[in-house]
């Protein structure tokens, strides 16, 4: 009560902040998890309580068990690659300075703020198997292109690089703004120490960039898992339902079917799935001391 009473203007301020933030999330949220219950339909149809229902329906469903399966391959394959790839290019940004760094900087970074849809599009005029350019190309060469987007294994592959392509950006912008605060005189004790190149970066670099990379691992996690535009804009879960992603089939249960309760339930997954990042994240910021060496 005291310090109500001492900061009663911070809370005024922030009470419209915390207002729209319930209406906006908590309860679409509690509304959402209400529906699971439901067996409501498009425009509000039906709505009749069903009890658990919708959840003995997701977990006896075979669809659900490899979307949720693919899932988690395509996260954990563009998340690993988003990252790899993403402290290459800050490191390669980090020996570049002057007016070609901004260039560079720019280039590289460019397709994260492109939208997805639009990246999407650009992949699918990629990999088309009639007309894509990456097939023409390989035909020139002499070489039998395979089905990128409608074969067996390929399909794969194109959306988890497609992804990465897009989202790279995102842990690179985070390493670069890491790596600008590593004190240069710990590189300069290291190399009158006789430590080489690869030694600096394992002993001086990496220390620095653990919270970043449990911050980009946990929120690209969560991104991943939701991400909807690119890869449906690519395969839209095909061939047939063999890339059948968990936000794919959320799409299809719910404007396909129109089974809204079925839909929602399938998020719930999604959110226990992106919720699990969230613990790593918030776990990981608390034991921030612990992590550097």
């Amino acid at each position: 009560m005291d310090r109500l009473r001492e900061n009663w203007i911070g809370y005024v301020f922030i009470i419209p902040t915390f207002l729209m933030f319930g209406l906006l999330f908590y309860y679409p949220m509690l509304r959402g998890l209400y529906v699971t219950f439901t067996n409501i339909g498009l425009g509000g149809t039906g709505g009749e309580f069903v009890g658990l229902a919708n959840y003995a329906w997701l977990l006896s469903n075979d669809l659900f068990w490899f979307a949720l399966g693919w899932t988690i391959v395509f996260v954990l394959g563009t998340t690993a690659l988003q990252l790899g790839i993403g402290l290459i290019v800050a490191l390669l940004l980090n020996e570049v300075a002057g007016r070609s760094k901004a260039i560079l900087t720019a280039l590289l970074f460019s397709p994260y703020f492109s939208a997805p849809l639009a990246g999407g599009v650009i992949w699918f005029w990629f990999l088309n198997g009639d007309y894509g350019l990456v097939d023409q190309v390989l035909r020139d060469l002499g070489v039998t292109p395979p089905s990128f987007l409608a074969g067996t294994f390929w399909p794969y592959v194109s959306l988890i690089v497609a992804q990465t392509w897009h989202d790279y950006a995102y842990a690179g912008i985070i390493y670069a703004a890491a790596l600008t605060a590593v004190p240069k005189a710990q590189y300069e004790a290291a190399a009158l120490d006789g430590a080489g190149r690869l030694r600096r970066f394992r002993d001086v670099t990496l220390p620095h960039l653990l919270i970043p990379t449990v911050v980009i691992l946990a929120l690209r996690t969560a991104w991943n898992i939701a991400e909807f535009a690119q890869p449906f804009e690519l395969t839209a879960g095909g061939p047939g339902t063999r890339t059948m992603l968990l936000s794919i089939l959320t799409y299809r249960v719910a404007f396909v079917n129109l089974q809204f309760g079925r839909a929602f339930t399938v998020g719930v997954a999604m959110i226990v799935l992106s919720m699990t990042a969230a613990i790593v994240y918030v776990t990981a910021i608390k034991q921030e001391e612990n992590l550097y060496v």
